[in-house]
């Protein structure tokens, strides 16, 4: 039995229940960051699930070794989130652009991860199917990097106002970001090795233990609790979005509910 399958399936079954609490508290500012976190953390059950019952299962295989793609748009919709309370009056059709960009990146990559993966695992690889699955998984890394670029541009002066009455809330969740963000390219960068080296013992599915607990488990489990963490911290922002200097420090105590 695959020990991932089973930390998976225990560990995200739990974190569930905080996620959807932090859902309801920042409500639809917040709703593309968390309505892709559970979508990851119920990806991750049913993976889990399947695993548990037999390590060999292909869709649980393919789950582990695509299945990051929620949490890059996740991440990206928490740096949505952080914009809008950083600077309310900043014209939002550039930001909805582009995650509509990211989106689409991430769908054309799902695509083609998956539909080369499925040929690789069933052992009946087409001559092109290592391709699809190698641009697959280069479009995931091209997007993480194009949401890192973005978080960068937007702690430039021009896209925040320090005055604004959620600002310390909003630069909470950008700190957050650039958390979630150093994790989530860990494991994104280690799939793309693994793919383009095809090595078995980077494999997510037939590596060491050490390796799919330190490149795998690791970094998606990390990535998830440094957003509830930041999400937890701001969980009243919505409520004092009249309070004038709310503070949200990261590493501080939390705002009392």
């Amino acid at each position: 039995m695959n020990d991932i399958f089973v930390a998976d399936l225990i560990f995200y079954l739990i974190l569930l229940i905080p996620v959807h609490l932090v859902a309801w508290w920042h409500g639809w500012p917040g709703f593309l960051a968390w309505y892709y976190v559970v979508i990851f953390c119920v990806a991750r059950v049913i993976g889990g699930a399947l695993g548990v019952h037999d390590s060999s299962s292909l869709a649980a295989n393919i789950i582990v070794g695509v299945g990051i793609s929620p949490l890059v748009l996740a991440v990206d919709g928490l740096l949505h989130e952080a914009r809008t309370y950083r600077h309310p009056d900043r014209n939002k059709v550039v930001g909805w652009l582009f995650i509509g960009l990211t989106t689409v990146l991430m769908a054309v990559a799902l695509v083609l991860a998956v539909t080369g993966a499925l040929d690789i695992y069933e052992g009946h690889p087409k001559s092109d199917s290592l391709t699809h699955y190698k641009t697959g998984v280069g479009l995931m890394v091209l997007t993480w990097a194009l949401v890192a670029l973005w978080a960068s541009f937007s702690l430039l002066p021009s896209q925040s106002r320090k005055d604004g009455t959620n600002y310390q809330g909003g630069t909470t969740l950008i700190q957050g970001v650039f958390l979630a963000l150093v994790f989530v390219g860990i494991r994104v960068i280690y799939q793309l090795i693994a793919v383009c080296t095809q090595r078995k013992d980077l494999n997510s599915s037939t590596g060491s233990l050490a390796v799919r607990v330190v490149l795998v488990f690791l970094p998606e489990a990390l990535s998830v609790l440094s957003m509830l963490f930041v999400g937890f911290q701001t969980r009243n922002i919505r409520k004092d979005s009249k309070r004038v200097g709310g503070a949200y420090p990261l590493l501080e105590s939390t705002p009392t509910a």
